[in-house]
């Protein structure tokens, strides 16, 4: 991505006209008082090493709650048929909300797969596998709001006009006020140019999904398996009152009408297409699979990077 901002950036003829009328106007005022390009990109490459960062923390936050609770959870599947050993695990989770630390909703869904392992009704058991899977998922997109939006709302258009700003403050002080407004106002087109291609990068970048034999962009509609409905018959209807009480509350009971999710950012867009999904894919057999080729795990257990599809 900094590559790519970069060459947007430097590509810019708004960029470069904005400047320039700066730079003239300035030029009247203080000789040193001049707005250098590779300042501008120093701060668009900051702002994209921020996005990283964030990035990197959400993954760290969610995965190092929820691995080593799923590696116990797996153990505790092996240890008897009618998930006791998943309740005793849910009991040893913290009781509380998922945006104070608290971990009810990881409960519950544990809960839940031990509910749909002793489950003779394969149409109930998969209505319990649905809601356990959402619940999750919505303690997860708790957890990485924070680290969502700070990435994705980078604050390309003040960052951009920082600059104008330090090149004010090298005026007399009666100058200031004055020439930080005109330099605002002559760079206006460049940041929102610069906001609107970041929004596009993003797009194009961050909001899509790899799955076996298809790639889902987060924006649109949610398409139906290839040659099947959108939803599998043992989840639709779904008559179970608890998990269509959730998907309500997520406005999931029933396809989207105005295609994916309108803002990536928002809690509530996110968890309606992601509750979409899964309930749209959880029968599919190529996500059922082991998610590594057998040279991909002895790589893994060799400590060694992963290559090859996955």
């Amino acid at each position: 991505m900094p590559a790519a901002f970069r060459d947007v950036l430097t590509g810019s003829t708004h960029l470069d006209r904005g400047i320039e009328r700066a730079n003239l106007a300035l030029g009247r005022f203080h000789a040193d008082a001049t707005i250098p390009k590779d300042v501008v990109l120093d701060i668009a490459r900051r702002i994209v090493h921020e996005v990283g960062e964030l990035i990197t923390r959400g993954n760290l936050a969610v995965f190092s709650e929820l691995g080593p609770a799923f590696a116990r959870a797996i153990a505790a599947l092996d240890e008897d048929g009618d998930g006791a050993a998943l309740r005793r695990l849910g009991e040893t989770l913290t009781e509380g909300s998922s945006d104070r630390g608290g971990q009810t909703r990881l409960r519950l869904a544990l809960n839940g797969y031990a509910r749909a392992r002793s489950e003779p009704s394969p149409h109930r058991q998969a209505e319990l596998m649905l809601l356990a899977n959402a619940r999750i998922g919505l303690h997860e997109q708790i957890r990485l709001q924070p680290f969502i939006a700070g990435s994705i709302e980078a604050p390309v258009r003040l960052a951009l006009l920082d600059p104008a700003d330090e090149a004010a403050r090298r005026l007399p002080r009666g100058l200031r006020t004055l020439c930080r407004g005109a330099l605002r106002l002559a760079l206006r087109d460049a940041s929102k140019a610069a906001e609107r291609h970041w929004e596009e990068l993003c797009t194009r970048e961050l909001m899509t999904l790899q799955l076996p034999g298809e790639t889902l962009r987060l924006g649109r509609q949610l398409p139906a398996p290839k040659g099947q409905p959108l939803y599998p018959a043992l989840l639709d209807p779904i008559d179970d009152p608890e998990t269509l009480d959730f998907l309500r509350r997520q406005d999931a009971d029933h396809p989207a009408p105005l295609g994916g999710a309108v803002n990536w950012t928002e809690l509530a867009d996110r968890m309606r297409y992601i509750v979409d999904l899964f309930r749209s894919r959880q029968l599919d057999a190529a996500l059922q699979g082991g998610p590594f080729t057998d040279d991909q795990q002895r790589q893994l257990n060799a400590g060694l990077p992963v290559t090859g599809p996955l």
